[in-house]
Protein backbone atom coordinates (compact mmCIF):
# COMPACT_ATOMS: atom_id res chain seq x y z
CA UNK A 1 0.00 0.00 0.00
CA UNK A 2 1.60 3.56 -0.95
CA UNK A 3 1.08 6.43 1.81
CA UNK A 4 -0.93 8.54 1.03
CA UNK A 5 1.87 11.32 1.42
CA UNK A 6 3.42 9.83 -2.20
CA UNK A 7 0.17 9.32 -3.86
CA UNK A 8 0.48 12.81 -5.45
CA UNK A 9 4.26 13.01 -6.02
CA UNK A 10 5.29 15.22 -8.35
CA UNK A 11 7.79 13.66 -11.25
CA UNK A 12 9.69 16.16 -12.08
CA UNK A 13 8.19 19.53 -11.21
CA UNK A 14 7.98 19.29 -7.87
CA UNK A 15 4.33 20.70 -5.42
CA UNK A 16 4.50 24.22 -7.07
CA UNK A 17 3.61 22.22 -10.47
CA UNK A 18 1.47 19.96 -8.81
CA UNK A 19 -0.57 22.61 -7.58
CA UNK A 20 -0.40 24.22 -10.93
CA UNK A 21 -2.04 20.84 -12.68
CA UNK A 22 -4.85 20.39 -10.09
CA UNK A 23 -5.45 24.20 -10.40
CA UNK A 24 -6.63 24.40 -14.36
CA UNK A 25 -9.42 26.38 -16.51
CA UNK A 26 -12.39 25.01 -17.63
CA UNK A 27 -12.93 22.08 -20.09
CA UNK A 28 -13.01 22.63 -23.45
CA UNK A 29 -15.07 19.93 -25.08
CA UNK A 30 -14.71 18.24 -29.01
CA UNK A 31 -18.10 19.84 -30.07
CA UNK A 32 -16.13 23.30 -29.50
CA UNK A 33 -13.29 22.71 -29.94
CA UNK A 34 -12.27 20.70 -27.12
CA UNK A 35 -8.93 19.81 -25.61
CA UNK A 36 -7.03 23.04 -27.66
CA UNK A 37 -3.85 21.97 -26.01
CA UNK A 38 -1.71 25.16 -24.58
CA UNK A 39 2.12 25.44 -25.35
CA UNK A 40 3.66 25.20 -22.05
CA UNK A 41 5.28 22.23 -20.49
CA UNK A 42 3.58 19.10 -19.88
CA UNK A 43 3.90 17.75 -16.20
CA UNK A 44 3.94 14.00 -15.04
CA UNK A 45 2.64 13.28 -11.76
CA UNK A 46 3.02 9.73 -9.65
CA UNK A 47 -0.02 8.72 -8.08
CA UNK A 48 0.75 4.92 -7.64
CA UNK A 49 4.19 2.94 -8.19
CA UNK A 50 3.46 2.13 -11.39
CA UNK A 51 0.84 4.35 -12.62
CA UNK A 52 1.25 8.04 -13.65
CA UNK A 53 -0.47 11.22 -15.47
CA UNK A 54 0.11 13.32 -17.60
CA UNK A 55 -1.38 16.75 -18.20
CA UNK A 56 -1.86 19.27 -20.26
CA UNK A 57 -1.70 16.97 -23.55
CA UNK A 58 -5.50 17.90 -24.33
CA UNK A 59 -6.24 15.32 -22.73
CA UNK A 60 -5.17 13.75 -19.30
CA UNK A 61 -2.94 10.83 -20.35
CA UNK A 62 -2.91 7.63 -17.52
CA UNK A 63 0.34 5.70 -18.11
CA UNK A 64 0.51 2.46 -16.59
CA UNK A 65 4.52 0.72 -16.75
CA UNK A 66 5.15 -2.76 -15.91
CA UNK A 67 6.94 -5.69 -17.22
CA UNK A 68 4.74 -6.17 -20.90
CA UNK A 69 5.09 -2.50 -21.47
CA UNK A 70 3.26 0.49 -21.42
CA UNK A 71 -0.37 1.16 -21.43
CA UNK A 72 -2.22 4.54 -22.12
CA UNK A 73 -5.74 5.33 -21.56
CA UNK A 74 -5.92 8.41 -24.61
CA UNK A 75 -2.59 9.90 -26.29
CA UNK A 76 -3.67 13.67 -25.86
CA UNK A 77 -4.29 16.25 -28.95
CA UNK A 78 -2.38 15.48 -32.47
CA UNK A 79 -0.30 18.91 -31.45
CA UNK A 80 0.84 18.01 -28.19
CA UNK A 81 2.08 13.99 -29.33
CA UNK A 82 5.53 14.16 -29.69
CA UNK A 83 5.68 15.91 -26.30
CA UNK A 84 3.38 12.94 -24.91
CA UNK A 85 5.59 10.60 -26.66
CA UNK A 86 9.26 12.24 -24.63
CA UNK A 87 6.88 12.42 -21.13
CA UNK A 88 6.29 8.69 -21.68
CA UNK A 89 9.50 7.73 -22.37
CA UNK A 90 10.95 10.08 -20.08
CA UNK A 91 8.87 7.89 -17.56
CA UNK A 92 9.61 4.06 -18.99
CA UNK A 93 11.96 2.97 -21.95
CA UNK A 94 9.79 0.03 -22.49
CA UNK A 95 7.25 -0.11 -25.59
CA UNK A 96 4.08 1.12 -25.75
CA UNK A 97 1.86 -1.99 -26.05
CA UNK A 98 -1.51 -0.72 -26.01
CA UNK A 99 -3.40 2.60 -26.14
CA UNK A 100 -7.45 2.80 -24.93
CA UNK A 101 -9.25 5.66 -26.64
CA UNK A 102 -12.17 6.71 -23.99
CA UNK A 103 -13.85 9.11 -26.65
CA UNK A 104 -13.51 9.89 -30.34
CA UNK A 105 -12.76 13.45 -29.06
CA UNK A 106 -9.98 14.81 -30.70
CA UNK A 107 -8.30 15.77 -27.89
CA UNK A 108 -7.94 11.96 -26.68
CA UNK A 109 -7.39 10.39 -30.27
CA UNK A 110 -5.28 13.27 -31.60
CA UNK A 111 -1.70 11.52 -30.25
CA UNK A 112 -2.63 7.73 -31.96
CA UNK A 113 -0.84 8.09 -35.13
CA UNK A 114 2.55 9.15 -33.48
CA UNK A 115 2.31 8.06 -29.79
CA UNK A 116 1.10 4.48 -30.98
CA UNK A 117 3.11 4.63 -34.05
CA UNK A 118 6.44 4.18 -31.87
CA UNK A 119 5.07 1.35 -30.22
CA UNK A 120 4.44 -2.29 -30.82
CA UNK A 121 1.06 -4.21 -30.69
CA UNK A 122 -0.17 -5.99 -27.65
CA UNK A 123 -0.65 -9.57 -29.29
CA UNK A 124 1.73 -9.38 -32.69
CA UNK A 125 0.25 -11.19 -35.70
CA UNK A 126 1.17 -12.00 -39.65
CA UNK A 127 -1.44 -9.17 -40.76
CA UNK A 128 -1.18 -5.74 -38.89
CA UNK A 129 1.69 -3.57 -39.03
CA UNK A 130 3.79 -4.84 -35.44
CA UNK A 131 5.31 -1.24 -35.40
CA UNK A 132 2.17 0.22 -34.03
CA UNK A 133 0.70 0.11 -30.53
CA UNK A 134 -2.60 -1.78 -30.31
CA UNK A 135 -5.15 1.09 -30.00
CA UNK A 136 -8.36 -0.01 -28.30
CA UNK A 137 -11.70 1.65 -28.31
CA UNK A 138 -15.93 1.40 -28.78
CA UNK A 139 -16.87 0.55 -32.27
CA UNK A 140 -18.49 3.71 -32.68
CA UNK A 141 -14.99 5.93 -32.47
CA UNK A 142 -13.62 3.48 -35.13
CA UNK A 143 -17.13 4.72 -37.29
CA UNK A 144 -16.98 8.38 -36.23
CA UNK A 145 -13.61 8.80 -36.63
CA UNK A 146 -13.27 6.82 -40.54
CA UNK A 147 -16.67 8.98 -41.51
CA UNK A 148 -14.70 11.92 -42.90
CA UNK A 149 -11.56 13.04 -43.99
CA UNK A 150 -10.37 14.67 -40.37
CA UNK A 151 -8.95 12.10 -38.88
CA UNK A 152 -6.07 10.10 -40.93
CA UNK A 153 -6.17 5.92 -40.50
CA UNK A 154 -3.44 6.40 -38.09
CA UNK A 155 -5.55 7.96 -35.34
CA UNK A 156 -8.59 5.32 -36.01
CA UNK A 157 -8.43 1.97 -33.62
CA UNK A 158 -7.10 -1.22 -34.59
CA UNK A 159 -9.16 -2.89 -32.17
CA UNK A 160 -12.83 -2.20 -31.52
CA UNK A 161 -15.38 -4.20 -29.20
CA UNK A 162 -19.23 -3.67 -28.91
CA UNK A 163 -19.62 -6.14 -25.38
CA UNK A 164 -20.13 -4.42 -21.97
CA UNK A 165 -16.67 -4.88 -21.63
CA UNK A 166 -13.66 -5.76 -22.39
CA UNK A 167 -10.91 -7.30 -20.08
CA UNK A 168 -7.64 -8.27 -20.23
CA UNK A 169 -4.71 -9.45 -17.92
CA UNK A 170 -1.12 -7.54 -18.60
CA UNK A 171 1.74 -5.50 -16.61
CA UNK A 172 0.16 -8.62 -14.01
CA UNK A 173 -2.51 -6.50 -13.75
CA UNK A 174 -6.12 -6.85 -14.11
CA UNK A 175 -7.47 -4.23 -16.83
CA UNK A 176 -11.21 -3.58 -17.72
CA UNK A 177 -12.47 -1.92 -20.06
CA UNK A 178 -16.09 -0.64 -19.46
CA UNK A 179 -18.94 0.62 -21.90
CA UNK A 180 -20.12 3.92 -20.86
CA UNK A 181 -22.29 4.55 -24.04
CA UNK A 182 -24.75 8.02 -24.10
CA UNK A 183 -22.92 9.87 -21.29
CA UNK A 184 -20.62 12.41 -22.59
CA UNK A 185 -21.04 10.98 -26.49
CA UNK A 186 -21.77 7.35 -27.66
CA UNK A 187 -18.05 6.31 -27.73
CA UNK A 188 -18.02 6.61 -23.82
CA UNK A 189 -15.23 4.11 -22.08
CA UNK A 190 -14.04 4.36 -18.52
CA UNK A 191 -10.96 1.87 -17.78
CA UNK A 192 -10.05 0.63 -14.25
CA UNK A 193 -6.63 -0.82 -13.24
CA UNK A 194 -7.93 -3.28 -10.91
CA UNK A 195 -4.89 -4.04 -8.92
CA UNK A 196 -3.54 -0.43 -8.95
CA UNK A 197 -7.25 0.62 -8.10
CA UNK A 198 -7.12 3.98 -10.55
CA UNK A 199 -10.09 4.21 -12.89
CA UNK A 200 -9.42 6.63 -16.00
CA UNK A 201 -12.70 8.14 -17.02
CA UNK A 202 -12.78 9.78 -20.01
CA UNK A 203 -14.90 13.08 -20.60
CA UNK A 204 -17.81 11.52 -18.03
CA UNK A 205 -16.04 13.24 -15.37
CA UNK A 206 -14.20 16.93 -15.32
CA UNK A 207 -13.98 18.26 -11.81
CA UNK A 208 -13.71 21.90 -13.68
CA UNK A 209 -16.79 21.69 -14.80
CA UNK A 210 -20.62 20.64 -15.82
CA UNK A 211 -20.76 17.55 -17.59
CA UNK A 212 -20.28 17.91 -20.94
CA UNK A 213 -23.43 16.07 -22.71
CA UNK A 214 -22.93 16.09 -26.79
CA UNK A 215 -26.54 15.20 -28.06
CA UNK A 216 -25.45 15.32 -31.29
CA UNK A 217 -23.01 12.49 -30.93
CA UNK A 218 -25.50 10.40 -28.45
CA UNK A 219 -24.94 12.25 -25.09
CA UNK A 220 -27.84 12.48 -22.82
CA UNK A 221 -28.25 13.51 -19.14
CA UNK A 222 -29.46 10.32 -18.37
CA UNK A 223 -26.70 8.58 -19.98
CA UNK A 224 -24.19 10.80 -17.63
CA UNK A 225 -25.71 9.87 -14.66
CA UNK A 226 -26.20 6.07 -14.72
CA UNK A 227 -22.50 6.80 -15.87
CA UNK A 228 -21.28 9.04 -12.69
CA UNK A 229 -23.31 5.69 -10.88
CA UNK A 230 -21.52 3.09 -12.28
CA UNK A 231 -17.98 5.05 -11.61
CA UNK A 232 -19.52 4.73 -7.82
CA UNK A 233 -19.82 1.25 -7.96
CA UNK A 234 -16.34 0.80 -8.94
CA UNK A 235 -14.85 3.12 -6.47
CA UNK A 236 -13.68 2.69 -2.78
CA UNK A 237 -13.71 5.52 -0.83
CA UNK A 238 -10.23 6.26 1.83
CA UNK A 239 -11.97 4.99 5.36
CA UNK A 240 -10.45 7.27 8.27
CA UNK A 241 -11.08 4.30 10.88
CA UNK A 242 -9.22 1.81 9.45
CA UNK A 243 -5.80 1.21 10.16
CA UNK A 244 -4.39 0.88 6.67
CA UNK A 245 -4.52 4.04 3.94
CA UNK A 246 -6.08 3.54 0.86
CA UNK A 247 -8.82 4.44 -1.84
CA UNK A 248 -9.39 4.69 -5.42
CA UNK A 249 -7.75 7.08 -7.43
CA UNK A 250 -9.83 8.18 -10.11
CA UNK A 251 -8.29 10.78 -13.57
CA UNK A 252 -10.80 12.30 -15.23
CA UNK A 253 -10.48 13.57 -18.65
CA UNK A 254 -9.84 16.75 -17.69
CA UNK A 255 -8.82 18.34 -14.74
CA UNK A 256 -7.28 16.90 -11.05
CA UNK A 257 -7.28 13.58 -9.82
CA UNK A 258 -9.94 12.92 -7.36
CA UNK A 259 -12.34 10.37 -5.52
CA UNK A 260 -14.77 8.41 -4.46
CA UNK A 261 -15.79 11.31 -2.13
CA UNK A 262 -15.78 13.99 -4.73
CA UNK A 263 -17.16 11.72 -7.21
CA UNK A 264 -20.22 11.50 -4.43
CA UNK A 265 -20.30 15.21 -4.51
CA UNK A 266 -20.08 15.38 -8.49
CA UNK A 267 -22.87 13.12 -9.39
CA UNK A 268 -25.16 14.62 -6.50
CA UNK A 269 -24.99 17.61 -8.13
CA UNK A 270 -25.99 16.37 -12.06
CA UNK A 271 -28.92 14.92 -9.96
CA UNK A 272 -30.36 17.77 -8.19
CA UNK A 273 -29.61 19.33 -11.12
CA UNK A 274 -31.44 16.49 -13.19
CA UNK A 275 -34.43 16.84 -10.82
CA UNK A 276 -34.95 20.48 -10.99
CA UNK A 277 -35.16 20.72 -14.38
CA UNK A 278 -37.11 17.43 -14.70
CA UNK A 279 -39.69 19.32 -12.65
CA UNK A 280 -39.80 23.04 -14.97
CA UNK A 281 -40.09 20.41 -17.69
CA UNK A 282 -43.31 18.77 -16.29
CA UNK A 283 -44.43 21.97 -15.53
CA UNK A 284 -44.45 22.80 -19.20
CA UNK A 285 -41.91 25.87 -18.76
CA UNK A 286 -40.00 26.91 -22.08
CA UNK A 287 -35.93 26.83 -22.01
CA UNK A 288 -35.50 30.35 -21.88
CA UNK A 289 -37.89 30.19 -18.60
CA UNK A 290 -35.87 27.39 -17.56
CA UNK A 291 -33.00 29.42 -18.18
CA UNK A 292 -34.11 32.15 -16.07
CA UNK A 293 -34.94 30.42 -12.90
CA UNK A 294 -31.21 29.53 -12.97
CA UNK A 295 -31.76 25.89 -11.83
CA UNK A 296 -28.00 25.72 -11.76
CA UNK A 297 -28.14 27.95 -8.64
CA UNK A 298 -26.03 27.14 -5.69
CA UNK A 299 -23.41 25.12 -8.41
CA UNK A 300 -23.01 27.82 -10.91
CA UNK A 301 -20.04 29.47 -9.01
CA UNK A 302 -17.84 26.30 -9.38
CA UNK A 303 -18.60 24.65 -12.18
CA UNK A 304 -20.57 27.23 -14.53
CA UNK A 305 -19.16 29.77 -17.46
CA UNK A 306 -20.74 32.38 -18.66
CA UNK A 307 -18.46 32.60 -21.78
CA UNK A 308 -16.37 29.93 -23.61
CA UNK A 309 -16.71 26.71 -25.42
CA UNK A 310 -18.87 24.95 -22.98
CA UNK A 311 -21.27 27.46 -20.52
CA UNK A 312 -23.97 26.72 -18.09
CA UNK A 313 -26.53 27.69 -20.47
CA UNK A 314 -25.21 25.12 -22.94
CA UNK A 315 -25.59 22.21 -20.09
CA UNK A 316 -28.97 23.58 -18.98
CA UNK A 317 -30.01 23.67 -22.80
CA UNK A 318 -28.56 20.29 -23.17
CA UNK A 319 -30.00 18.38 -20.27
CA UNK A 320 -33.49 20.80 -21.45
CA UNK A 321 -33.38 19.39 -24.53
CA UNK A 322 -33.13 15.93 -23.30
CA UNK A 323 -35.63 15.36 -20.34
CA UNK A 324 -37.97 17.32 -22.95
CA UNK A 325 -37.61 14.49 -25.95
CA UNK A 326 -38.48 12.18 -23.39
CA UNK A 327 -41.74 13.43 -21.86
CA UNK A 328 -42.66 13.36 -25.45
CA UNK A 329 -42.11 10.32 -26.06
CA UNK A 330 -43.52 8.58 -22.85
Amino acid sequence: MIPLSVCFRPIAAGLAALALVIGGGVATPHLFAQGAAGTGPLETIQIRENVHVIFGAGSNVTVHVGEDGVVLVDAGSAERAADVLEAVQAISSDPIRLIVSTSADADHVGGNQVVGGAGMQLNPDSFTDDDQATVLAHENVLLRLSAGDEFPVGMWPTETFTSRSRSMYINNEGVQVFRMIGAHSDSDVAVHFRRADVIATGDILDLRTFPVIDPARGGTIQGELDALNRLLELTIPNMPLVLKEGRTLVVPGHGRVSDYAELVEYRDMVTIIHNIIQDMVGKGMTLEQVKAANPTAGYRARWGAESGPWTTDMFVEAVYNGLKGQTEKS
